[in-house]
C-alpha cells in the first residue's frame, strides 16, 4: 500500500516538475517507509511506500528495461505471473512487477488479467507514453487533472489541490448529489478540476493528452459456476482468503460482529497454522455489546482469536469530525467513517495490514434494499431534503447509465447489486476504507471483493442470496454449519453510530450556526436550514439530513477555510 503522484507534460518544464514533486509531503502517511521517484524533462513519478511485500528490495519506481512503475496496492495472482513468465527478468520480488511483466508482454491488454487491488502508472520509454489504470472494483483511488501543459494525477485530491497548478472550484452539481445521495458517483469528483479513475479504466497519456480510454467490464467476468454447496464456498472463499494473506508484516482483523467478517473470520483461523489471529471490534458506548456479554467469549477460544475491543463514545464522535473530514478529500458523509478512524488509529500502533469483510453484501444480496420492488425506480431516490429548495421533486442523479444495467440480462436482485458495485462501493465504503486506514500508514485487504469471486458468486440463482426473507441466504447456512455458538441468521450489524440519539442533543447549537456556513447556503436558506434543525426532534429523515450537513460543513472549514483540526466540531464551527 502507497501513494503514487505524477505529472506528464506535452513539453519539458523543469520548474513544473520541481513544483509539483514538492506535494511528496502529502502522501507520507501512505508511505511513511521510504520515498522516490524517476524523472526526466517532461515527466515525474512519485512513490511513498508502506513496505508490505519484499520489505528490503520492493522500492519504487520499479525500472525494468524501457518501463518505470508506481503503483499502489496488492496482485494477488503475482505467484501465477510469475511463474507463467520464466523467460522476463524480475528485478524485485514485489508483487507490483508482475504489473510490468504482463505490459511488457501483452501491452495494455494483459493489464485486463491483474487480480487484485491496485492504482498505478507504467511509463513506456519506447512509445514516449504512460498507462494509468486502477482495479476493476476500484478499491485503490487514483485521481487526475488536466492542466494547461499536460495532466497531473495522485492518490489522493489534496496533494492536486496544493500544488496550485488547479484553481480550488466547488461543482454545483456534484454538491447536489453529495446532499441527496451522501458522496458523489461517476468520473466528476466534488472538485470541478478533478476527475476519477474510473474503476477497470485504463488510461494512456502521450505528449500531456489522454489519446485512449478503456473500460474493463464487470459483467464480462461471467462464469457458469459449477454445484453451489458448503464444499463450493468452502473452496472458493478459502482460496481468496489464502491469496489476501500474503505479507511480509503481521496482519489483523477488522470485526463489526456481522456475517461478513465472521466469514472471514472462520477462513483466517483455518489458514493461520495454529496461530493466534488479533481483531479489533469496536463497541459502541453500550455495555451490552461487550465480548463478555456475547458469543464471541466462546468463539474467541474455539478459534485462537484474540478480540482488541474499542469504545467508541459520543466524545468520539465529535472529536473525529473534523480529522475524518480533512482526510476524506473525496467527501462521504457515512457516519460509519468515525469508529472505523478510531479502530484504525489504535491497530496501526502493532499491525500495518488490516483485513475486513468489506464487499460481502454486494456480492450475496445482502442489504435489505434488495427485497424492496422499487429500489431502481427513480421515485424512489429522494433523499432527505425532498422539502426544500432546489431539491424539491428532484432525484437522485447518478453519472452511471441505468439503461445500460437494464440492457445486461440481470435478474432483478443482480440489478441491484450490480448497481451498488458501480455507484455504492467504489464512492462510498471504499474511500472510507482507503482513507481511515491510510491516515495511520495501514493497508486494507478486502478477500469479498475478488474477481474470482465474483465470477463464482454474483451469477448464481436470486433464491441463493435473497431467501425466506434473509439476504445472504447461502453464506448464511454456510456459517451455521460451520461456526458453533453464532447465530448466522441474526439481525445485520456494523458499526452502527446512534446519530438519532446524538444529534438532537445539539440541535440549539445546529439551529444557531448552521444557517451561517455558506456552502449550505448555495442550495438552502436560512429558514430551511433553521426548519430541518428543529426537526430532528422527531424526524429521522431529518436526522440524516442534518448528519450530511454536519460533516460537509466541517469539511468546508478544514479544506475552504483552513481551520485547523485541533478541536471538535462544536470548537471549528463557532470558530
Amino acid at each position: 500500500m502507497c501513494g503514487i503522484a505524477g505529472i506528464l507534460l506535452n513539453k519539458s518544464n523543469k520548474k513544473l516538475i520541481e513544483k509539483f514533486q514538492k506535494i511528496s509531503s502529502g502522501l507520507f502517511h501512505r508511505g511513511p517507509d521510504s520515498y522516490s521517484f524517476y524523472k526526466n524533462s517532461k515527466n515525474l513519478f512519485l512513490h511513498t511506500r508502506l513496505s508490505i511485500i519484499d520489505l528490503k528490495g520492493g522500492n519504487q519506481p520499479i525500472l525494468n528495461n524501457h518501463l518505470v512503475l508506481v503503483a499502489n496496492g496488492e496482485i494477488y495472482n503475482d505467484p501465477e505471473i510469475r511463474s507463467n513468465n520464466k523467460t522476463y527478468n524480475f528485478k524485485t520480488e514485489s508483487d507490483s512487477e508482475s504489473i510490468m511483466t504482463l505490459y511488457h508482454r501483452e501491452g495494455i491488454n494483459g493489464l485486463e488479467k491483474l487480480r487484485g487491488m491496485y492504482a498505478f502508472a507504467v511509463y513506456d520509454k519506447k512509445k514516449n507514453c504512460t498507462v494509468l489504470s486502477r482495479d476493476i472494483f476500484g478499491i485503490k483511488p487514483l485521481y487526475f487533472s488536466i492542466i494547461q501543459d499536460g495532466i497531473i494525477f495522485c492518490s489522493e485530491i489534496t496533494p492536486l489541490l496544493n500544488s496550485k497548478l488547479i484553481e480550488k472550484k466547488i461543482s454545483q452539481d456534484k454538491l447536489v448529489e453529495y446532499f441527496e445521495l451522501q458522496y458523489t458517483t461517476g468520473k466528476k469528483t466534488i472538485y470541478k478540476d478533478v476527475f476519477r479513475l474510473r474503476p477497470g479504466e485504463i488510461l494512456t497519456v502521450k505528449d500531456g493528452k489522454i489519446i485512449n480510454s478503456k473500460l474493463q467490464k464487470l459483467h464480462l467476468l461471467r462464469k457458469q459456476s459449477s454445484k453451489v454447496d458448503n464444499n463450493f464456498i468452502e473452496k472458493k472463499l478459502g482460496e481468496s482468503v489464502s491469496a489476501h494473506l500474503r505479507s511480509d508484516v503481521p496482519y489483523c482483523l477488522f470485526f463489526s460482529g456481522g456475517i461478513d467478517s465472521m466469514l472471514v473470520m472462520y477462513f483466517m483461523s483455518k489458514l493461520s497454522l495454529g496461530n493466534k489471529i488479533e481483531a479489533f471490534k469496536v463497541n459502541i458506548d453500550d455495555k451490552k455489546n461487550k465480548l463478555s456479554n456475547s458469543p464471541l467469549k466462546e468463539i474467541s477460544n474455539e478459534y485462537k482469536i484474540k478480540f482488541n475491543e474499542i469504545n467508541f463514545t459520543e466524545d468520539d464522535f465529535w472529536n473525529i469530525i473534523p480529522f475524518a473530514a480533512k482526510k476524506i478529500d473525496d467527501p462521504i458523509a457515512d457516519y460509519a467513517i468515525l469508529p472505523t478512524f478510531k479502530l484504525a488509529e489504535i491497530a496501526s500502533k502493532k499491525f500495518k495490514v488490516a483485513i475486513t469483510g468489506e464487499g460481502g453484501d454486494e456480492l450475496f444480496g445482502g442489504y435489505g434494499r434488495y427485497r424492496r420492488h422499487n429500489f431502481l425506480n427513480k421515485k424512489f431516490f429522494k433523499g432527505a431534503f425532498r422539502k426544500y429548495g432546489k431539491f424539491k421533486n428532484n432525484y437522485w442523479k447518478f453519472e452511471t447509465n441505468e439503461n445500460f444495467i437494464e440492457n445486461l440480462g440481470l435478474t432483478k436482485v443482480q440489478k441491484y447489486q450490480f448497481f451498488d458495485y458501480y455507484n455504492w462501493l467504489p464512492n462510498n465504503l471504499l474511500v472510507k476504507l482507503d482513507r481511515c486506514l491510510m491516515s495511520y500508514g495501514m493497508e486494507g485487504r478486502t478477500p469479498l471483493i475478488d474477481k474470482k469471486l465474483f465470477e463464482n458468486f454474483f451469477f448464481v440463482k436470486d433464491e441463493y442470496k435473497i431467501n425466506n426473507g434473509f439476504g445472504k441466504f447461502l453464506i448464511r447456512n454456510f456459517i451455521k454449519s460451520r461456526v458453533k455458538h453464532y447465530n448466522a441468521f441474526s439481525k445485520k450489524e456494523g458499526f452502527t453510530v446512534p446519530i438519532e440519539k446524538w444529534i438532537p442533543k445539539h440541535s440549539k447549537f445546529f439551529f444557531e450556526f448552521l444557517p451561517k456556513i455558506e456552502i449550505l447556503r448555495i442550495f438552502f436558506n436560512e429558514n430551511e436550514i433553521k426548519d430541518l434543525c428543529k426537526s430532528v426532534s422527531h424526524n429521522k429523515k431529518a436526522i440524516r439530513g442534518v448528519w450530511h450537513m454536519i460533516f460537509i460543513s466541517a469539511w468546508y472549514y478544514v479544506t475552504f477555510k483552513n481551520v485547523k483540526t485541533n478541536g471538535n466540531f462544536f470548537d471549528i464551527i463557532s470558530n
